[in-house]
């Protein structure tokens, strides 16, 4: 499941790269040679398909094996100096969101549908031992602000500079939180009624890594695509008991004092797929 998850990442992510260059092929450009901008705004939307500790069954939540999540999307800002000859070197602030989601149409976990006593249950107990016939499903939601570093290749298309590649690095600052939510299957339950579970907001520092390509339709506009593999939570995990109602904590670092499933951190990481669009603003070369 996860080998043809990563195969279809990567037929999309190939079939974006062609379209794209299909629907450039057919723009007009302007005869002029355009200067490297010194500040490059970019605003895009993504796909963001989960993997490491963040992918995989809603059941494997609870046994703290992983989060159940499966798809995602999510949006970004991204705002870069070009500094350096040709403003090849670009410093940049990013803002962005990513939301995670998975799901289960045939079961419920929290068997007694409440949380009374606190999160994780004691020893080696866990809920979904002896799952309830329901649905169930289960959001996290990361939004993010950070610093980054590009290397743009700005000379890469020297008579016009329409294309401008890039490589980067960026370190962040993430709130992680969420939400399970299962529906009441049995008696003194209304039958249908939907219980949500809270997942306490956690501080975490992230990394990402990623490459793209902004394409210049003018000199001042144009669209921007790429990857980024972002990791959450590299920085700062913990495991902590919660006694509240209906609420859990994040639990991504290894306690066995707390349960003795809680045996490995886990890792939240995703890819983002990313389409936006480019605003250029002044020129850094003469």
């Amino acid at each position: 499941m996860k080998s043809n998850k990563i195969i279809i990442t990567c037929i999309l992510a190939m079939s974006l790269f062609f379209v794209f260059r299909s629907a450039d092929s057919q723009i007009k450009y302007s005869s002029g040679k355009w200067k490297s901008p010194f500040f490059t705004i970019e605003v895009a939307g993504s796909y963001n398909p989960p993997i490491q500790d963040a992918h995989g069954e809603l059941a494997d939540f609870f046994n703290f094996k992983d989060y159940g999540t499966s798809i995602g999307w999510g949006a970004q800002f991204n705002f870069k100096f070009g500094l350096g000859p040709k403003a090849t070197y670009r410093p940049y602030i990013t803002l962005g969101y990513c939301q995670l989601f998975g799901s289960d149409d045939k079961n419920a976990f929290i068997e007694t549908n409440y949380i009374n006593n606190g999160y994780p249950l004691k020893g080696s107990a866990v809920y979904g031992k002896n799952p309830l016939p329901g649905e169930s499903a289960i959001i996290l939601r990361v939004p993010y602000a950070g610093l980054g570093f590009e290397y743009a290749f700005t000379t890469a298309d020297p008579k016009k500079r329409q294309y401008i590649p890039f490589v980067g690095t960026e370190f962040y600052l993430s709130v992680i939180t969420g939400k399970y939510r299962q529906t009441s299957p049995v008696a003194p339950f209304t039958p249908g009624s939907e219980t949500p579970f809270i997942i306490k907001a956690d501080v975490r520092f992230g990394l990402g890594l990623g490459a793209g390509m902004d394409i210049r339709f003018t000199k001042g506009f144009g669209m921007v695509f790429g990857f980024k593999y972002k990791l959450a939570n590299m920085i700062g995990k913990t495991a902590d008991f919660l006694k509240e109602e209906n609420k859990m904590n994040l639990l991504d670092g290894e306690d066995t004092d707390l349960n003795t499933n809680l045996k490995d951190t886990r890792s939240i990481g995703f890819m983002e797929l990313y389409l936006g669009a480019s605003f250029f603003v002044g020129k850094s070369d003469k």
